[in-house]
């Protein structure tokens, strides 16, 4: 294998898809490095094992997610439907154009009754989202109500893409999506 410069970016980012796919117990770091065009002792100068590198996707996806997420649901100058079609775009990116559906929910489904060692982060990464929700519908709810709509929304999308996955139809979750406008629009 030809030695390649690479950055620690780059890695995680051709990384990211496989392990969306193949999932944490599916994926041999050799096999990883040689998806990236390096050698795996180049892999490990980057993460020094596998849970660290698992760590360091999460960390990556869930910073991602944060960053487009919130650009979105923060912005003063969109209104409330604008926000809406920027939040379906994102999803429809995320979930829909990548194979494999939600890295966070498959890495908790593969990995926390075994080790739950990546726990926290995925914690981390569903409170965001319940919590950006949760800012959008607090214009046409009260706090409390808009905290319960906003963890039915992220169960919703996340069975929508759990049965998109399954079906390879995009309809479940194009319709979690739909309701969760319904909701936010108070119709």
């Amino acid at each position: 294998m030809p030695k390649v410069k690479t950055s620690k970016e780059e890695v995680l980012k051709k990384v990211i898809p496989i392990l969306r796919t193949r999932g944490v117990q599916n994926s041999s770091m050799s096999e990883l490095s040689k998806a990236c065009g390096i050698q795996k002792s180049h892999f490990y100068y980057y993460f020094s094992n596998k849970e660290e590198l698992i760590k360091e996707v999460l960390a990556t996806v869930h910073s991602y997610f944060n960053y487009n997420f919130f650009k979105i649901t923060d912005n003063s100058v969109l209104n409330i439907s604008q926000k809406l079609e920027q939040l379906k775009l994102l999803l429809d990116k995320l979930f829909k154009a990548s194979d494999g559906g939600c890295i966070m929910a498959n890495t908790a489904l593969e990995t926390i009754h075994l080790d739950p060692i990546y726990k926290k982060e995925i914690q981390l990464f569903f409170h965001d989202f319940i919590t950006g929700l949760q800012k959008l519908l607090e214009t046409h709810y009260s706090k409390e109500d808009s905290l319960m709509l906003a963890e039915q929304m992220v169960q919703d999308i996340e069975g929508g893409i759990l049965l998109t996955q399954i079906y390879d139809d995009s309809k479940y979750l194009n319709n979690a999506i739909s309701r969760m406008e319904k909701i936010v629009l108070n119709k």
